[in-house]
């Protein structure tokens, strides 16, 4: 902790650090996508803000750039998906309208200013490749009314007003690539053929026909590698499959029928051989070679955890990887020379690793490397440093040595308002064992020195659970939970002072991680909020996390909630013996899977005080047929199979609305109205079963206009508030009697009584 930052006066409510904090996270500028130009001299910096996104230049060996703080113009909407030509000069990109209308693609000559539109897209562009001559563009887009996942937020593809009534049909909603040629440097912009006047480039669908496209690789020419199903929704990225495309007349032609998912194909400069990564879910996985020529796959032995591919420029014999190791981030170099010939590839060759964040795009670990690939940029940022897009050379005395080309958000810089209390928050690492022995990693967080959070002493005005009016709740002892009980702080090996209550987050999934970042953002971004006022945070990554290999995030497959649960209680042990955790004193607190497990750690135990359930996944056999993954998640993780009556049961068995054990845990509810990866029935069903039990308390919000996750920041702030208020009431201890004439409240810990009760539902603490 920097001396120089005061901790919070004792005074100061944990619910306005919470709010403080989760306010500067919706305010923050970032970096969140980094590509450096061919010739290695500049970087085409994505940034988002509170005003949507932007695209910035920076100099790859000058200064660090300020970030934007205000939209492109009034004309213009966002920018984003830049892609350099290869004259270094010329950046392709797609600006989104500030009103109704298509995307467009558009041509930005970086040294004089000038844009230019090049074509209206119809469709939403997920993808955007150009070719290594550039004199070829080639888009992914998605049709509108498309269903996305929800790294997407669950919502459908929009290009203008929702329509009404909104209709479905089967075969619709395709993701397309559509192929178009380039004008030539410096030609002028009178239209090509079948061209809009003034926009030169004619875009056209070049299948395949009655697939749907989830990804690609593509370097020009007719050959297109990429991952295609039948299904348009999301639920048939489960069972996608490797097919090479001939752009010509739009056949494909299968070369591997995957185990699991892929995804971050790459294809070779020569066009014979491909790469791809197969895991899980989300994935995060093993590289695969495959030989177009010899239609031959082949497994790259010892590369775990990878979520980008490139050919290395220089030889094509050689494979660059970037992907997750533990909470951090991995670079590696894999010979791929002799693996469609006489046998498998050799092991990777770690070339940089450290616990930081390294991304792309897609939240994933990714780089961007100059055509000599002697220069990579990404956007780094690890616990205390806000995200900023960096580069490094590859290779001599300074090889990933990553110098910032971006400055951070200069709220974050200087410390203002809720990243001053963030400067308090420490990340570290945790290990455990389960009880069958599995290993278990994750971050604690903690703010030494911050005191921790309690109730007001019972009796007085503002005791949430004195009397037994509107905002209060009479205290119900239990056999498990002693009225007298009375928790002692311990230090414990390693702490820095008294024992702490406990907040468990659990993140989505399962196949995702909580990685060294700056501000982890799953779980409404409760993690560093929670613990700057406080809280002590445990962020796990059970079985069925990347990080730590494909068999530990495959262990969850036909035992969704046994194990993985079973991590997780054992995590809040672990803390407890080790003098950190108060003990009796824990929170758990998951958003989509991980609200799946909290939603059955509630159902099925009484080992938390209390239990938020966000965006989660509550009865698997409505899931199955009302989720847009529904027929692909849960057969992938062997849930069940709602096609056959034992596959029903399996279903029914695993769901938090159908589970029982335990009866004491109050449950808050939280969803987005028009969430279509976990609809919001299923907040609904968990809800009523709950509510229909009457044992302990429980509230359900659903929240206009959201999706799978929340991105009003008053949604967000509103949704947080109410997270940590559940906590306080239910969780956090009581403070002792005050003593009137003393200015300070006498040591936390001292508990008057458990925190269950019977809730009247009203609003948060610091709620809008």
């Amino acid at each position: 902790m920097p001396p120089s930052t005061p901790a919070p006066g004792p005074a100061e409510a944990p619910s306005a650090v919470v709010r403080r904090v989760r306010t500067a996270m919706t305010e923050l500028t970032v970096p969140f996508d980094s590509r450096i130009s061919p010739d290695g001299h500049r970087v085409a910096v994505s940034v988002l803000g509170p005003f949507g996104t932007d695209v910035l230049i920076a100099p790859a060996d000058g200064p660090a750039l300020p970030l934007p703080t205000a939209p492109p113009g009034p004309a213009t909407g966002s920018r984003h998906t830049p892609r350099w030509l290869p004259d270094s000069r010329t950046l392709l990109l797609v600006t989104e309208p500030a009103g109704p209308g298509l995307p467009l693609l558009t041509a930005w000559d970086t040294l004089t200013g000038v844009r230019r539109e090049l074509a209206a897209v119809p469709g939403a562009v997920e993808d955007l490749y150009v070719s290594d001559d550039g004199a070829e563009v080639l888009l992914l887009t998605a049709d509108d009314g498309a269903e996305r996942d929800g790294m997407n937020l669950g919502l459908p593809v929009r290009l203008g007003p929702a329509p009404a009534p909104a209709s479905y049909r089967p075969d619709t909603g395709w993701r397309r690539l559509l192929h178009g040629l380039l004008p030539p440097a410096g030609a002028p912009t009178g239209g090509a053929p079948s061209a809009a006047p003034g926009r030169p480039v004619v875009l056209r669908d070049r299948g395949p026909v009655g697939l749907t496209v989830w990804n690609a690789a593509w370097r020009g020419g007719p050959t297109v590698v990429a991952t295609v199903s039948e299904d348009p929704l999301p639920a048939g990225y489960y069972h996608a499959r490797l097919v090479r495309i001939d752009l010509t007349d739009g056949r494909a032609v299968t070369l591997h029928e995957p185990r699991g998912q892929l995804a971050a194909p790459a294809l070779s400069r020569d066009g014979h051989r491909a790469a791809v990564a197969e895991g899980i879910s989300i994935v995060a996985g093993r590289p695969l070679l495959v030989s177009l020529t010899e239609k031959t796959v082949t497994p790259v032995p010892g590369a775990e955890d990878v979520t980008w591919i490139q050919f290395h420029p220089r030889d094509t014999d050689r494979l660059l990887t970037a992907g997750r190791s533990g909470t951090g981030t991995r670079v590696a170099d894999v010979r791929a020379d002799g693996a469609s010939r006489s046998g498998p590839a050799h092991g990777p060759a770690v070339l940089h690793e450290e616990q930081a964040v390294l991304s792309g795009a897609g939240a994933q670990p990714a780089l961007s490397l100059s055509a000599d690939g002697l220069t990579a940029a990404t956007v780094r940022e690890a616990p205390g440093v806000p995200p900023q897009a960096v580069v490094a050379p590859t290779t001599g005395p300074q090889a990933w040595n990553w110098r910032p080309v971006t400055a951070p958000d200069r709220v974050a810089a200087h410390q203002d308002g809720g990243h001053e209390d963030l400067a308090r928050v420490r990340t570290r690492q945790t290990t455990w064992t389960a009880p069958d022995g599995t290993p278990v990693h994750g971050l604690v967080l903690d703010a030494p020195g911050t005191p921790a959070p309690v109730r007001p002493a019972a009796g007085t005005d503002t005791d949430p659970v004195a009397g037994t009016g509107p905002g209060s709740a009479a205290e119900v002892p239990g056999p498990d939970r002693p009225a007298d009980a009375r928790a002692t702080p311990a230090a414990g090996a390693g702490t820095a002072g008294p024992a702490r209550p406990l907040a468990v987050l659990l993140h989505g999934g399962p196949s995702w991680q909580w990685s060294a970042g700056y501000a982890p953002a799953d779980v409404l971004g409760l993690a560093p909020a929670l613990a700057a006022a406080g809280w002590l945070v445990l962020l796990p990554n059970p079985r069925g996390s990347s990080g730590y290999g494909l068999d530990h995030a495959r262990a969850v497959v036909g035992a969704c909630g046994d194990g993985d649960l079973d991590d997780v209680l054992s995590g809040v042990a672990h803390l407890t013996r080790r003098g950190e955790a108060l003990p009796g004193r824990a929170a758990v607190l998951g958003h989509s899977y991980g609200g799946f497990l909290a939603a059955l750690a509630a159902a099925r135990t009484d080992a938390f005080r209390a239990a938020v359930v966000v965006s989660a996944p509550t009865d698997w056999l409505s899931f199955a047929h009302t989720s847009v993954i529904g027929g692909g998640y849960e057969r992938t993780y062997a849930i069940g199979d709602a096609r056959t009556p034992e596959g029903r049961a399996a279903l029914t068995d695993r769901s938090p609305v159908f589970a029982d054990g335990g009866s004491r845990t109050p449950v808050l509810v939280l969803h987005g109205e028009h969430d279509r990866v976990t609809p919001p029935g299923q907040a609904h069903e968990l809800y009523r079963a709950l509510s229909g039990r009457a044992t302990a308390p429980v509230e359900l919000h659903v929240y206009p206009d959201e999706g799978h996750e929340f991105t009003g920041p008053s949604h967000l702030l509103d949704a947080a508030a109410r997270a940590e208020d559940w906590l306080a009431r239910y969780v956090a201890p009581q403070a002792a009697p005050r003593d009137r004439t003393a200015h300070h409240p006498r040591p936390q810990g001292q508990d008057a009584g458990p925190g269950t009760g019977v809730a009247t539902g009203t609003g948060p603490k610091g709620a809008p």
